[in-house]
């Protein structure tokens, strides 16, 4: 029974999604991704049914109702995430939650929130579930079938899991439907023990990389020619989940960024960029520092280095200037404090520094305008040339904006693009704010994506498969009288090219400096290859190329092309055999592993920040709390 309802939790999510799909023959699709998981469940009950004849006793069912117990817990996780986000839930997923649960809760209960009207009969039906199993694993029930019964159901159960696999193979596949059927068409179950057992999906604690973090002072820079007093100051505004797809910019018809459109039109555009990670800290790594973000599922960049991490604010710093980092978000969540702390920021603020409740929004966002005083303020009190980045989070789900600016509305993705208007609004203040002060003509004004978002499951959101609308942002840099206004850069660019176009727009010869990203303002080769990962264990990655785009699914070993000048939404997907699919998967496995560094840190080692941030680490795993 237990094993049953396990299986009915699976497939019937699994029909959710094929529904949402819509696939010419919803019958023949649902029976693509769910006859894994009759077959499976097929499977372990004869292997039940084998324990039952050898050994008819209390302890025997015993230890088969624990294992249909996880099994059943198991469904319960893997088709709520399923439903949430489209694809099946991996080990590496629960790894990050695990590793960091008090970040994770906030955005757990959220989503439990939202989907009230499924989570209250599966928490009713789990907690019946769990009674009447906490009873029958205190007094089971004795095996007394007759040992022929057990044989009859053998006999019946290995021809039907052998025809299910038979007919899985005949079953026909729409060329529209073939990346679901490839990442939902198997058993979650399955891979769970799988990646236990090989251990695919931890996280490496230990190894060595070729990889070398440079630290302040090591790379080899050449400051500017001109005199001082003429170097202009910095405004770099990273924006939260703001998809290149959802502005102005890559479709004129939506009204959601007016101000983005103007900058640009002010500035040079940058059309092609992509993000190398879908996390907005590996993206503050990415910016700040030029270099690839560890591909871990955690954020070892805020576990207090021995020694400050080299990027902008420390190269800037050679020429006078002084940085600051602010954002409406919580400073708790992943250890904000020590990755700015790491990489010298001057100062850094964030939503525990307003001490006002009123000011948040959702679990983590707050209203972004209550920073733009504190940030300018801080400007304003010295003289000389200043870095300042905001990084935005309104457009963070649950998607809320501030009373007053526009009522909520019903459909998801419509209040998705309320809040990217709202972060287009606050652009707008911030312009008005560098006039107000008279900074605007002496000012660079660098504004960007840290990743996008999809919506293609109903009203649902995510950013778990990478989607051109998940990777792919909008980048502006606006600096009057420097920059030839309203030009458009076509050619691939990345993050990590941020810095090195700043720092050479102001005259620094970065040539030798060792960033991995590039001058964008530089013609590129149009097939440059950018590589990119969705960041949690087990996760799909791959790179771009010219107009072809590779994903490559490590826990399916499935990759595919899609080509993005005719199939421009992805929706065609072809699956790569061997041997251009061994040669690919090792290109992109040489990237992740070439990524990843390694350190020794003090376990518990601690540091106070900014005046109010006990920052403190163990292992790869860091931690911040606000003191007021």
């Amino acid at each position: 029974m237990v094993l049953l309802l396990a299986l009915l939790l699976t497939i019937g999510a699994k029909l959710v999604l094929v529904y949402r799909s819509n696939p010419p023959a919803i019958l023949s699709a649902w029976g693509r991704v769910a006859i894994s998981d009759i077959v499976l469940t097929g499977i372990v009950l004869g292997l039940f049914r084998i324990l039952y004849y050898f050994r008819p006793g209390r302890w025997v069912a015993r230890g088969v109702l624990l294992v249909a117990v996880v099994i059943f817990i198991w469904s319960i996780l893997n088709a709520a995430w399923m439903i949430a986000t489209g694809v099946q839930l991996q080990p590496g997923v629960l790894a990050v939650i695990f590793r960091n649960p008090w970040d994770f809760l906030p955005i757990v209960l959220t989503h439990l929130v939202h989907k009230l009207h499924l989570v209250l009969p599966t928490v009713a039906l789990a907690l019946a579930c769990a009674c009447w199993c906490a009873y029958r694993l205190l007094r089971p029930v004795a095996i007394v079938e007759p040992r022929t019964i057990h044989v009859r159901h053998m006999a019946v159960t290995v021809p039907m899991i052998v025809g299910l696999m038979v007919l899985e193979g005949l079953l026909p596949q729409p060329a529209s439907f073939r990346l679901k059927a490839e990442i939902l068409g198997f058993s979650s179950h399955y891979h769970a023990v799988r990646s236990l057992i090989d251990g695919r999906s931890a996280a490496r604690e230990n190894g060595s990389s070729n990889r070398r973090l440079h630290h302040v002072g090591e790379r080899s820079v050449q400051l500017p020619l001109r005199a001082p007093v003429d170097d202009p100051n910095i405004v770099l505004v990273l924006m939260e989940s703001i998809a290149y797809q959802a502005t102005s910019l890559c479709n004129p018809d939506l009204p959601t960024t007016p101000t983005l459109a103007r900058l640009a039109s002010e500035g040079v555009q940058f059309t092609s960029t992509r993000v190398p990670v879908s996390h907005t800290t590996k993206a503050f790594w990415a910016v700040l520092t030029g270099t690839t973000p560890d591909i871990q599922p955690d954020f070892a960049e805020a576990v207090p280095a021995p020694q400050p991490y080299e990027g902008l604010p420390s190269l800037l710093a050679r020429r006078g200037y002084r940085s600051a980092f602010f954002q409406m978000s919580k400073g708790t969540f992943e250890c904000a404090p020590g990755l700015f702390s790491n990489l010298v920021f001057d100062w850094a603020w964030f939503r525990e520094n307003l001490q006002d409740p009123s000011a948040n929004l959702g679990y983590l966002a707050g209203d972004d305008l209550r920073m733009i005083e504190p940030a300018f303020a801080w400007a304003e009190r010295e003289s000389g040339p200043f870095f300042l980045m905001l990084m935005t989070s309104v457009a963070h789900d649950p998607f809320e904006v501030p009373a007053g600016f526009a009522p909520p509305e019903e459909d998801r993705y419509q209040r998705y693009l309320q809040t990217v208007q709202y972060t287009d609004h606050f652009l707008d203040q911030v312009c008005a704010e560098l006039l107000r002060r008279g900074w605007d003509d002496n000012t660079i004004l660098c504004v960007l994506g840290d990743h996008g978002i999809s919506f293609r499951l109903d009203d649902q959101h995510g950013r778990w498969i990478p989607y051109e609308e998940v990777i792919r942002v909008p980048w502006i840099i606006r600096w009057p009288g420097h920059l030839e206004a309203g030009q458009t850069v076509s050619w691939p660019c990345s993050q990590l090219d941020v810095a090195p176009t700043l720092l050479n727009l102001l005259g620094f010869d970065v040539s030798d400096a060792g960033f991995d990203g590039r001058d964008a303002l530089a013609p590129a080769d149009p097939d440059r290859r950018l590589f990119y990962s969705s960041w949690y264990a087990d996760s799909p990655l791959g790179f771009v190329e010219g107009t072809r785009k590779w994903i490559y699914w490590p826990y399916r070993d499935t990759l595919f092309l899609y080509d993005l000048d005719s199939d421009p939404g992805e929706d065609s997907a072809i699956v790569v055999e061997d041997p251009e699919k061994n040669r690919v998967v090792t290109l992109i496995n040489d990237w992740q592993e070439k990524s990843r560094f390694y350190f020794h840190p003090r376990r518990f080692k601690k540091r106070f920040v900014y005046d109010h941030w006990n920052v403190f680490s163990s292992g790869r795993s860091a931690w911040a709390y606000y003191v007021p």
